[in-house]
């Protein structure tokens, strides 16, 4: 469906109005923005959350203000950078339905070298942080002409690239469902720079026909020509779209506040109790100088002193401090691990695994969105190889199936592993003595020829003894 079609409008003013989707449930990416920036946090722009110090004489009448300690902490990007982790950073693989040397595999191998040649591992781990921070991320699948090549395994005239289109950098985006949820239209609004250092605004949009770009103008809204634009090739709209309803740390972001509050004016009572406070009664007739040794303080015979310390800190706010801490783990699902790791004598693999138990409960609960989003990924890219880059091999990108498979990230006991596979095979070695000198990565792969020279010497030595003593 081309986008008159779709608006059921003709003008480029009306069609652009009716694809500007509703947004008004989604979260203001300023705001966002100023949680995600620490000197944003309102412990330290907000004087009316945490104002400061009235210094006031016996009257009454304030004589100067004195600014107070403001604490802010980047608990949102720990939160945030601990979710992209542990579920990007072990990269995503392909099971796919291909046997080797049929079409399929062709397609696949070429499906693989498109993902490697646009950095995907790193492109995954960008489109992650910006939907967990900003709630929604897309990325646009796009053709090039090119000189002939054979990059892919076979030869075109094309390259595929991929742009992410990120709210956090002021893309607006607008997609665009059916009353069965497909996908009928995406849009993107955005603003450059002109010639002139003006802000020009324009407003893309994606269908399975058609890529169109409009751009507002002294006139107003008209359709500009970009390399890409047109008619749509493979048939289908060359978006991948994810979007979730609120940030990762949406349900901390008071405890969070709270957290800096309670620090900040903690920060408040140690500056106040650090020194600690002499009490005088009667009249005291001679004090040490500063930095004078064997101090001694002279009063008169009705005279006291006394001083005042801090002996501990109330404990109702340690207390807090650690129950806002542990809420702000719990609740996001994000392991405390130097504090859990704290006071055990050792870590085991089967302990490690309960450590990460919540953070690989979380990444299994957002594949829910990146299945669906990797497999919409690789649906576009089959397109693209069948449609566009070799049309002989529509068939097999047709017949060929590809699935993601997440593994979340986990430092292996690789100890604990061995010795347990050992047992399962009664104790007969797993790998060559080969293999294990180059895992060891001391020496390269040929030194293993020097060692095996220098095992058959020892061994020759060992029956006839040396022949440099004969």
């Amino acid at each position: 469906m081309n986008i008159e079609e779709i608006t059921g409008k003709t003008t480029p003013e009306e069609q652009i109005n009716a694809l500007r989707v509703d947004k008004t449930e989604k979260p203001k990416i300023e705001d966002l923005k100023k949680e995600w920036k620490v000197s944003q946090h309102r412990t330290i722009i907000d004087n009316d959350f945490l104002p400061n110090k009235e210094v006031k004489d016996p009257e009454g009448k304030v004589i100067k203000t004195k600014k107070v300690n403001r604490i802010a902490m980047p608990v949102q990007k720990y939160i945030v950078n601990s979710a992209v982790s542990f579920g990007f950073g072990n990269p995503i693989t392909i099971k796919s339905n291909a046997e080797s040397g049929s079409q399929e595999e062709i397609v696949e191998k070429a499906i693989e070298k498109i993902l490697l040649q646009n950095k995907a591992d790193i492109k995954n781990r960008q489109a992650a942080r910006e939907l967990y921070r900003s709630t929604e991320i897309a990325e646009y699948w796009y053709y090039q002409k090119s000189e002939p090549h054979e990059d892919y395994g076979f030869q075109c005239s094309f390259r595929i690239k991929v742009k992410l289109f990120i709210p956090w950098k002021n893309d607006t985006l607008y997609p665009m469902f059916n009353e069965y949820d497909d996908m009928i239209a995406f849009s993107r609004g955005f603003s450059l720079l002109n010639s002139e250092k003006k802000a020009v605004e324009y407003f893309e949009t994606f269908t399975d026909t058609d890529v169109v770009r409009f751009m507002k103008g002294e006139n107003g809204w008209e359709i500009v020509p970009i390399e890409g634009a047109g008619k749509n090739p493979i048939q289908k709209i060359p978006i991948v779209y994810a979007s979730q309803e609120e940030t990762e740390y949406e349900d901390v972001k008071y405890d969070i506040e709270r957290l800096e509050l309670l620090l900040s004016r903690h920060a408040e009572i140690n500056d106040y109790h650090a020194a600690p406070t002499t009490f005088v009664k009667g009249k005291v007739t001679g004090l040490p100088q500063a930095g004078e040794a064997n101090k001694s303080i002279q009063g008169g015979p009705e005279s006291d002193m006394k001083v005042i310390s801090w002996d501990a800190a109330p404990e109702s706010v340690r207390l807090e401090i650690d129950t806002r801490l542990e809420n702000i783990h719990k609740f996001t699902k994000t392991p405390d691990l130097f504090r859990q790791v704290k006071g055990l004598n050792q870590v085991s693999g089967i302990m490690l695994k309960m450590l990460f138990m919540d953070a690989h409960l979380k990444v299994m609960e957002k594949a829910e969105i990146w299945e669906d989003y990797f497999t919409r990924r690789y649906n576009i890219l089959k397109a693209y190889v069948g449609k566009l880059l070799n049309t002989s091999l529509l068939e097999a990108s047709n017949r060929l199936e590809l699935e993601p498979v997440i593994k979340p990230y986990m430092i292996q006991d690789t100890k604990e592993w061995v010795e347990t596979l050992m047992t399962a095979n009664g104790n007969k070695p797993l790998i060559s003595q080969q293999l294990s000198a180059e895992l060891s990565t001391l020496a390269p792969s040929e030194d293993w020829l020097v060692l095996q020279a220098e095992q058959e010497a020892a061994k020759t030595e060992s029956v006839f003894g040396n022949p440099n003593e004969l």
